[in-house]
């Protein structure tokens, strides 16, 4: 990867009135910006990145005719050497190799439009008119596919702006749902949602409920929890089975003399998990 050369303007405020400036008369801290250059952003970023001797890409071979089972990966990660795109090629590259056919749809990549316009307001509230063409052809998708499995970054712990506009703008009522007698009626039945995060510290575990390390279970099974009643709300909302989620707070840090034995330790876990989910 090429080194990104990075001015970072940088407010520092001096609070001694040594820093006053002369000409002012004032004692009271004042403000200066100087300009810092960082030569390269990864060894400074507070992101996770796979370290370059390590990283793996992996391009699915999509959605074919056969009656095989079919996954639609959703992803939303700006860096292509996250430790959540990491996990993301891992899933992929596994699914593949058990006999699940895997189409990817990856947001950043493809410029995916999140914010729903007035214009298709309706459409996405009532199902009046026709949808535009961009979520049409993710409707298409998703009717072909068994699952649809979201992986984004832990931001503020709740879907990131590009994979809730996809949801908000694709999963559309008379697409997704409708209305019934005794309430809205989820339409894409025999379908199973999952989700796939790597994310800051929420008590330390590598899994899903259950699944702490020790290091404070309580907070972490706090956490797992609040995450399955937003999926479950989710997923039934579009007649979807919720199938959890693979989240990870032990990330192996970017500087890491044991890195290569850390990350394939976490892709053979993230491999199992999907083994006891998907097989």
């Amino acid at each position: 990867m090429k080194k990104l050369l990075v001015t970072a303007t940088i407010t520092a405020l001096f609070a001694s009135p040594v820093f006053a400036d002369k000409h002012d008369g004032k004692s009271a801290a004042t403000a200066k910006k100087a300009k810092v250059e960082v030569t390269d952003i990864d060894a400074v970023t507070s992101a996770s990145l796979v370290q370059k001797e390590y990283l793996q890409q992996y391009t699915p071979k999509g959605f074919s005719q056969s009656d095989a089972k079919k996954a639609l990966f959703v992803l939303a990660d700006p860096r292509q050497r996250s430790v959540n795109m990491d996990l993301a090629y891992t899933a992929m590259a596994h699914l593949e190799a058990q006999g699940i056919e895997v189409e990817v749809r990856d947001l950043y990549a493809m410029e995916w439009q999140p914010v729903l316009h007035k214009e298709e307001f309706y459409f996405q509230k009532d199902g009046i008119g026709e949808p535009q063409e961009d979520v049409a052809h993710e409707q298409a998708l998703i009717e072909r596919a068994d699952y649809v499995i979201f992986s984004y970054t832990n931001w503020h712990d709740t879907p990131n702006a590009m994979i809730k506009g996809y949801q908000e703008r694709v999963f559309s009522k008379k697409f997704a749902y409708d209305s019934g007698a005794k309430g809205p009626v989820g339409l894409l039945k025999g379908k199973g949602m999952y989700t796939i995060m790597n994310c800051g510290f929420l008590g330390g575990g590598r899994g899903y409920i259950g699944d702490g390390v020790g290091i404070n279970d309580a907070k972490w099974e706090s956490y797992m929890k609040a995450f399955k009643v937003l999926d479950d709300d989710t997923s039934s909302w579009w007649g979807m089975e919720n199938l959890g989620r693979f989240m990870n707070d032990r990330t192996p840090k970017n500087d890491s003399d044991n890195y290569q034995s850390e990350i394939k330790q976490l892709r053979q876990d993230l491999t199992k998990h999907l083994d006891k989910v998907f097989l």
